[in-house]
């Protein structure tokens, strides 16, 4: 089950963002009530992005390196924020 917000790579590669909706429907007691969740082709920009991203993202988890990625608050860019694995770090 997908959640609101959630980033997807589609069967044609494209990358898409699942986004609730509401559902209208005139003459019904409940329209407006009734909510849907779609995904949503993003734009070109954020296909490279995410692209270029995916691959990092698989190049860190093959080494054993846990990754979080972080759209920049412009929305123009990814960052990757790599951990130290935990028999690197001190306590």
């Amino acid at each position: 089950m997908a959640y609101d917000g959630e980033l997807v790579k589609m069967q044609n590669g494209r990358w898409a963002r699942f986004q609730r909706c509401q559902v209208y429907r005139p003459g019904v007691a409940d329209a407006g009530e009734t909510m849907l969740l779609i995904a949503v082709e993003l734009e070109d920009r954020y296909q490279q992005l995410l692209d270029q991203a995916a691959d990092s993202l698989a190049e860190y988890r093959s080494q054993g390196v846990p990754v979080q990625v972080q759209l920049t608050p412009d929305a123009q860019g990814l960052t990757l924020h790599p951990e130290a694995p935990a028999s690197l770090s001190m306590n």
